[in-house]
């Protein structure tokens, strides 16, 4: 978490220097709109304090928790989009095709409603809101990141890209997708513990979202032909499972032996992912 407070902290002086330099980019109106639209999420993610800033130990024990070093992938995520938000400002005719400016437009109003999700998703996933009545509000908003991302991913998927298109637009939308994928029945999942509900419905819920990720890792990435978005996901169950083998409330719920099959389980629908994304990027 900290290496992300850390990048999170890069991206908001990054933004503060692109504000500046705005009026002799001349962008056009969607351009502004993607940098506005992050820069609010930028803002709302550093100074709101959230339940994920509290120690995890003191929450009722989600099944679908990854372990802490996955959550490093948010510095990979935001100076990823701190460096395409600061590109895509740039990019006007002639010296970008119209091809390029034509994608960006079709993806800012997604770009723009992710990042309103992520800031709505803020404001609910704190302590106020920690309770069964409104816990499901958070969980909404997160769904809503993952759909809108996928929604921008199809447009920047379905086109041909150069390699400053891949790197600096396919890149960060990919990667910000494929967590958000995996992010959103964790939250889920995080609600129905909030609930109350007992070990044995917890852990169906458990198999339905394992399930789930790995259609969605499998399926997205065979159908977009979309590599990172697959190995992100991949990235998240294997997460899972390294936290079921070391949280010892997982053993003290389920007993040692249940435990260490449930975490091989997940291990390895995180690798089949990738054993798919591998043959996906074979047939390319």
């Amino acid at each position: 978490m900290a290496a992300a407070g850390s990048a999170v902290v890069a991206s908001l002086a990054l933004l503060c220097c692109l504000l500046t330099c705005v009026r002799s980019a001349r962008p056009q109106g969607c351009q502004v709109a993607n940098l506005l639209a992050f820069a609010a999420n930028v803002y709302f993610v550093q100074s709101v304090p959230r339940l994920d800033s509290k120690n995890y130990g003191q929450l009722p024990l989600n099944f679908l928790t990854p372990a802490p070093y996955a959550f490093a992938i948010w510095a990979v995520i935001y100076m990823s989009e701190a460096a395409f938000v600061c590109w895509q400002l740039f990019q006007r005719f002639p010296s970008a095709p119209r091809k390029r400016l034509s994608l960006l437009s079709d993806c800012a109003p997604w770009w723009c409603a992710a990042n309103a999700c992520q800031v709505l998703w803020c404001l609910t996933f704190t302590p106020r809101f920690d309770s069964p009545g409104l816990l499901w509000i958070s969980a909404v908003a997160l769904s809503g990141i993952a759909l809108c991302l996928g929604q921008a991913h199809a447009v920047v998927a379905a086109g041909t890209l150069d390699r400053q298109e891949t790197f600096l637009l396919y890149a960060p939308i990919s990667v910000h997708f494929g967590w958000t994928s995996a992010a959103a029945l964790v939250n889920w999942n995080g609600y129905f513990a909030r609930c109350g509900l007992g070990n044995g419905t917890k852990f169906n819920l458990l198999l339905l979202s394992l399930f789930l990720a790995t259609a969605l890792g499998v399926v997205v990435s065979n159908r977009r032909k979309s590599v990172l978005y697959g190995i992100t996901v991949a990235w998240a169950l294997v997460a899972v499972g390294r936290n079921t083998w070391q949280d010892q409330r997982f053993a003290e719920a389920m007993g040692l032996g249940p435990a260490g099959a449930l975490g091989n389980l997940e291990v390895a629908l995180g690798a089949l992912v990738v054993a798919a994304v591998a043959g996906t990027r074979m047939r390319k």
